[in-house]
C-alpha cells in the first residue's frame, strides 16, 4: 500500500496541516508506516514515516542475514533490514528525522550518523556518547538535518569484524534547491573478508560484478552520481570510461572550484558527489575502480568494483568483459589461490614416494633411518604448537567476547567441543583405526609383506587426509604462514612414511614398481582429497576441526615414529636429528614471516 504521508508534498500537507495531520496518524496509521523502495542503481530507499509534528520516523533493525555477494559467494552478514548495504534514508535540510535502530544481532552494536551534525549524545560512540545497543535492544538516535549532502549510518562497535560483515547505509539530505538532474544514483563502495583476514572482495552497493546493477542513461541526459567509501582500509580510484565528472560536493561540504575529473580518489569513510552529462557516443562505457586487485573476486578477474554507463536503447555489452580481461584466477594478497593450493597439496602428499624405492634398496644404514626419522619427528614437534594455536584463537577470541559480553557464550563452547572432539578423533580414531588395519592385515594375509604394506599405506592415508583439511583450510582462510608449514612439514614427514610402508617390503622376494606406485596413491592422495575439502569447505568451526584433526594426527605420528626410533637405537645420532629438525621448522617460519606468508 502507498505511503500517503510520506513524500514531499504529503510532507508539506503534514506541516501545514499538523492536527489534520495527527488525526490521519491516529485512525489511519498504516498510512504512516515506512516502507522500502527500490532505486535505479540497485540500492532500496526506506521512506520514513511522518509523524504528527512532522518528524520523519526510520525503523532500523540490525540482524544476521545470509547475503549473496556475487553469484555462488554467499555470506554470513550482519545487515540492516536485512539487506547490504542497509536501505538509504532520505530527508531534506531542516527536517527533523529520528532512527529507532533494533539489535537483533548475538552481540552489542550502535550507529554512528557519520559526517551529519549531531549532538554528542547521538554521535554514537561506545562508552564515549553512549552505551551500547545490547541485544534486543532499541535506541533512538533523533537529530536536525541541518546540512545537505551524502553521508554514512555505520556501525562503531567491534568496527573490524561488524562493519566488513555489511553494518553500514547511506544517509542522503537533499538541498531546498538541489541541481536539476535526470537521475540520482548512489554507489557505495565496500569491502569483505571472505575467507581471508584481509578485505578480499569488493562490491558496488552490496553486489560483486557481475552482479552489479548499471546506471541507465538516455543520450543528452545529466546525473548526479554520487560515491560512498565505507571500506575498512582501502582506497579506491573510481574511473568512468568516456565522461569527465564534475564534483559538486565532498563529505557533504559544496566545491566551489572548478574541480573535472575522470577518475576519483575515495579514501574510508568519505563521500563524493559528481554531476556528470550523458554526452559522449551512445554504448556501455565502464565504470570501475583503476585498483586492479579490486576489480576481483577473491583472486579471480573480472568481479568486484566493476559496473557501466549504459545508453538506453543501445547493446548491452557487459556480457563479453569476462572473457576480454582474462576471467582467470590471478592471485590475491592474504589467501593462496586455489590452484596454487591444490597443487602444493599434491607435493606434500607425492613426498610420499621419496621413502618407498627403500624396498628397493634393500640396505639402508641405521644410522641414516635414525636420523631421518628424528629430523621428521622435530618438524612435527614445532608444528603441532603451531597447529594448536592456530586452532585455538577462534577459541579465545569467542572467550574473550563472552567474558565482555559482546559476544555468545554458546559459541565458546561450541568451539571447545569442537577442539576436543577433533583432537580425540584425529588421535584415538587413528590409534584404533591403524592398530585395527594392521592386525586384519596380519589375519587375512598371514603376515603377507605385500598386504602388510597395504594395510599401513591405508592407515597412513587416513591421518594425511586430516592433514590435507588442515593445509587447504589455512590457506582458504588467509593463514599462509601456516599453510606453507603444513605442507613443508607434512611433506618430510611423508616421505619417512614411504620408509613404513616400504618396511615389511624388504622381507618380500621381489617387488615390483607397479606395486609401489599403488601404497604411495593410498598413502599420498588423501593428502591432495583432504586440501580441496578443507579449501572449499571454510568456516571458523571448520577451521578449529580440521586443524585439531590434524594435530591428532601428529600426535599419533609422533608417537609412532618414537616408537620407531626407539627400535632402530642410535639416540645420539636421534637427539641430534630431533633438535635440527625442530631448528629447521622454526627457521623456516622465520622466512615465511619476514618474506609476509
Amino acid at each position: 500500500m502507498p505511503n500517503l504521508l510520506s513524500g514531499p508534498i504529503c510532507e508539506d500537507f503534514v506541516r501545514s496541516f499538523p492536527w489534520l495531520a495527527a488525526c490521519l496518524f491516529v485512525i489511519l496509521p498504516g498510512f504512516a508506516s515506512a516502507q522500502l523502495v527500490r532505486g535505479g542503481e540497485g540500492l532500496e530507499y526506506l521512506r520514513p514515516a511522518v509523524l504528527p509534528d512532522g518528524t520523519k520516523h526510520f525503523g532500523l533493525t540490525a540482524q544476521v542475514v545470509d547475503w549473496e555477494v556475487t553469484k555462488g559467494t554467499v555470506v554470513r552478514a550482519w545487515a540492516y533490514n536485512g539487506i547490504v548495504p542497509g536501505p538509504v534514508l532520505r530527508v531534506r535540510v531542516g527536517d527533523r528525522v529520528e532512527i529507532a535502530v533494533t539489535n537483533h544481532l548475538p552481540e552489542p552494536t550502535v550507529v554512528h550518523l557519520h559526517g551529519l551534525p549531531v549532538s554528542n549524545d547521538m554521535d554514537g560512540v561506545p562508552g564515549v556518547s553512549q552505551s551500547p545497543i545490547a541485544p534486543g535492544q532499541t535506541f533512538l538516535y533523533k537529530f536536525v538535518a541541518l546540512r545537505s549532502g551524502t553521508y554514512i549510518y555505520h556501525t562503531h562497535f567491534n568496527d573490524f569484524d561488524q562493519l566488513d560483515r555489511g553494518l553500514y547505509g547511506a544517509v542522503i539530505v537533499d538541498e531546498k534547491n538541489p541541481p536539476k538532474v535526470d537521475h540520482d544514483y548512489l554507489e557505495v563502495i565496500s569491502s569483505w573478508r571472505i575467507r581471508n583476514d584481509a578485505e578480499n572482495f569488493f562490491s558496488l552497493n552490496g553486489k560483486a560484478y557481475p552482479e552489479t546493477v548499471p546506471l541507465e542513461v538516455r543520450a543528452g541526459e545529466t546525473i548526479r552520481l554520487r560515491f560512498i567509501n565505507i571500506s575498512g582500509t582501502e582506497f579506491h580510484t573510481m574511473h568512468l570510461h568516456g565522461h569527465r565528472m564534475r564534483i559538486i560536493a565532498r563529505d557533504g561540504n559544496p566545491v566551489t572550484y572548478n574541480d573535472v575529473e575522470n577518475t576519483l580518489l575515495i579514501g574510508p569513510g568519505q563521500t563524493i558527489d559528481t554531476i556528470v552529462k550523458a554526452d559522449a557516443n551512445p554504448g556501455t562505457w565502464l565504470l570501475h575502480c583503476h585498483v586492479l586487485d579490486h576489480m576481483m573476486n577473491g583472486n579471480v578477474m573480472p568481479g568486484g568494483l566493476i559496473t557501466a554507463l549504459h545508453y538506453r536503447g543501445t547493446p548491452d555489452t557487459m556480457a563479453s568483459l569476462d572473457t576480454a580481461m582474462g576471467g582467470t584466477s590471478h592471485g590475491s594478497r592474504g589467501q593462496l589461490p586455489f590452484w596454487s593450493t591444490i597443487l602444493l597439496g599434491c607435493i606434500a602428499g607425492v613426498t610420499i614416494f621419496l621413502g618407498l624405492p627403500v624396498a628397493k634398496i634393500r640396505r639402508v644404514a641405521p644410522q641414516v633411518m635414525a636420523f631421518l626419522n628424528s629430523l621428521a619427528v622435530g618438524v612435527l614437534f614445532f608444528l603441532l604448537f603451531d597447529v594448536i594455536k592456530q586452532a585455538s584463537e577462534p577459541i579465545q577470541d569467542a572467550l574473550r567476547n563472552a567474558q565482555s559480553g559482546g559476544g555468545d557464550p554458546n559459541e565458546f563452547i561450541t568451539l571447545l567441543l569442537v577442539f576436543v572432539m577433533g583432537l580425540s578423533v584425529g588421535l584415538v580414531g587413528l590409534v584404533y583405526g591403524t592398530r585395527s588395519f594392521i592386525r586384519g592385515a596380519k589375519e587375512a594375509a598371514g603376515h603377507s609383506p605385500l598386504a602388510l604394506s597395504l594395510i599401513i599405506a591405508l592407515g597412513i592415508g587416513m591421518h594425511n587426509f586430516a592433514e590435507g583439511l588442515a593445509i587447504g583450510q589455512s590457506a582458504a582462510t588467509g593463514a599462509i604462514q601456516l599453510a606453507y608449514m603444513l605442507i613443508i612439514g607434512f611433506g618430510l614427514h611423508n616421505a619417512t612414511e614411504g620408509f613404513g610402508i616400504a618396511a615389511p617390503l624388504m622381507q618380500a622376494p621381489s617387488v615390483k614398481w607397479r606395486f609401489l606406485l599403488l601404497a604411495g596413491v593410498i598413502g599420498g592422495a588423501p593428502t591432495f582429497i583432504g586440501t580441496v575439502v578443507g579449501y572449499l569447505l571454510v568456516s571458523p568451526t571448520l577451521s578449529v576441526l580440521f586443524l585439531t584433526l590434524a594435530a591428532g594426527a601428529i600426535i599419533f605420528v609422533i608417537s609412532e615414529m618414537l616408537h620407531v626410533a626407539r627400535k632402530v637405537g642410535f639416540v645420539e645420532v636421534g637427539v641430534i636429528g630431533l633438535a635440527l629438525g625442530f631448528l629447521v621448522a622454526y627457521g623456516t617460519d622465520l622466512v615465511l614471516a619476514a618474506a609476509g606468508a
